[in-house]
């Protein structure tokens, strides 16, 4: 199964009624400082499912736990990193839908520059691109480092979805 990382408003995430539950939600808690009423989306190309425990497998080597509180607050399958400043944190829906982990963007995207660095990985925007770009055009490159893979989607995406005031998903 791949991985995508999404930016884009909870109706694009999610089927009703959970995508109106999802924005009420966030638009109880964080106001207008998310724009709910974009049309703006963005995704991550198709990646190995792996790729985000072992980045943060390989994160907790290099940096330690404690320097990654947000990118380890989840795993990738229901959760989101907001434009706003909040905890980390689920938040938890009246029915039986899954509990969504959220964490803030402003703080996921120097843990995730740290990490880069640690692992000496570039985290310029063009810099990831032109890396990811490597693995796509080699046949024999695309299996592997998945985490490497996943860095250089995920940190960009990020920078993305905090300029456009959106949620970056990480949903199954």
């Amino acid at each position: 199964m791949a991985l995508v990382f999404s930016v884009a408003v909870p109706n694009t995430m999610f089927t009703e009624p959970f995508a109106s539950q999802v924005a009420d939600t966030l638009r109880g808690m964080f106001g207008d400082d998310i724009d709910f009423n974009s049309q703006t989306e963005r995704h991550s190309d198709e990646l190995g499912w792996s790729g985000w425990s072992e980045l943060q497998e390989r994160g907790v080597e290099a940096l330690g736990a404690d320097k990654l509180p947000h990118f380890l607050s989840m795993e990738a399958w229901h959760g989101c990193y907001l434009p706003v400043k909040t905890d980390i944190g689920s938040l938890e829906f009246s029915d039986d839908s899954p509990n969504l982990d959220v964490g803030a963007l402003d703080n996921l995207i120097p843990e995730l520059e740290s990490l880069g660095n640690a692992l000496s990985l570039p985290t310029e925007d063009s810099a990831l691109d032109e890396l990811f770009q490597k693995y796509i055009e080699d046949d024999d490159l695309i299996d592997e480092d998945m985490d490497v893979q996943t860095f250089t989607q995920l940190l960009p995406l990020a920078r993305f979805a905090r300029a456009q005031r959106l949620p970056l998903w990480v949903v199954k």
